[in-house]
């Protein structure tokens, strides 16, 4: 005889699971591109800021998957990403839709992580 008590939970987490699965679908099928620009981790979050933004533009949230997850924990061992400390950044990464969102709006999921250092000058400047 099957508990009356444990249907309703164990609905829930068939729910659940399958609103998950279909959410990582949701990231797998996005375009991914190549990045680059300037990176600050802060209390709040980890913020990316492009080449070619403009002064005033809003800073993207950013996430790790798939190998950068791994990228990201050796970068840190290594001194990079350190709390309110900006560094360069090239990547590559995935910008989200509506479907996928941070604390400030659609995030950038980064895949692989190429380049990691401190910023110079002419981190975004063009070849001469």
């Amino acid at each position: 005889m099957v508990n009356r008590h444990l249907i309703i939970p164990l609905a829930l987490a068939a729910v659940l699971l399958g609103a998950c699965a279909g959410r990582q679908g949701d990231t797998m099928s996005l375009p991914i591109e190549p990045f680059s620009g300037h990176v600050t981790t802060t209390p709040t979050g980890t913020w990316f800021v492009p080449c070619g933004a403009a002064a005033d533009a809003a800073p993207w949230w950013v996430t790790w998957v798939d190998a950068a997850v791994r990228q990201m924990e050796d970068a840190k061992k290594a001194g990079f990403l350190a709390l309110n400390e900006r560094a360069f950044v090239r990547w590559r990464a995935s910008r989200t839709d509506g479907r996928l969102v941070g604390p400030g709006g659609p995030a950038l999921l980064v895949r692989d992580i190429f380049e990691i250092r401190a910023p110079r000058a002419n981190d975004c400047g063009r070849p001469t």
